[in-house]
């Protein structure tokens, strides 16, 4: 019951700091450079940045998804923990800007909530002073802090 509870304020912590922003998509693209500045290279995630970064390319969002989301789940080259939370902090920049494109049909409505849950989780899979301090910022806070 506990593990819920928690799973259920972090939710909450999450929408809140999505909703709070006032240009989610840049948010969003903020907290994906953030984290993946110590986790390694990945072509897939740096057109997510890309994405994030200009409106004009919003669009092409479903794109962006769908080659992570290929890359994520190939067995040939497995992620490790903390590459894997990476790449689905990057899916949800991707459905956050195909959103707010409004291409149909959309995402999940709360793509953008889970943001800062997946980011929170990414900074307890890591050991790196330097990655925690940075997505703390980019994030605006930790749920602790509110």
């Amino acid at each position: 019951m506990d593990d819920q509870m928690n799973a259920q304020r972090l939710y909450a912590w999450g929408r809140s700091r999505f909703e709070s922003q006032a240009t989610p998509v840049a948010w969003a693209g903020d907290v994906l450079r953030a984290a993946s500045r110590d986790i390694g290279a990945f072509p897939e995630v740096d057109d997510a940045l890309l994405l994030a970064e200009t409106e004009e390319r919003w669009p092409r969002a479903r794109e962006v998804f769908d080659r992570l989301r290929r890359r994520s789940l190939d067995r040939r080259s497995p992620l490790e923990e903390d590459q894997a939370l990476l790449f689905t902090l990057a899916e949800l920049v991707a459905k956050v800007a195909h959103n707010a494109a409004g291409v149909r049909p959309p995402f999940d409505h709360d793509s953008g909530w889970r943001i800062g849950p997946v980011a929170f989780r990414l900074l307890a899979a890591t050991s790196h002073p330097q990655l925690r301090a940075e997505l703390a910022t980019a994030l605006g806070g930790l749920p602790e802090d509110s």
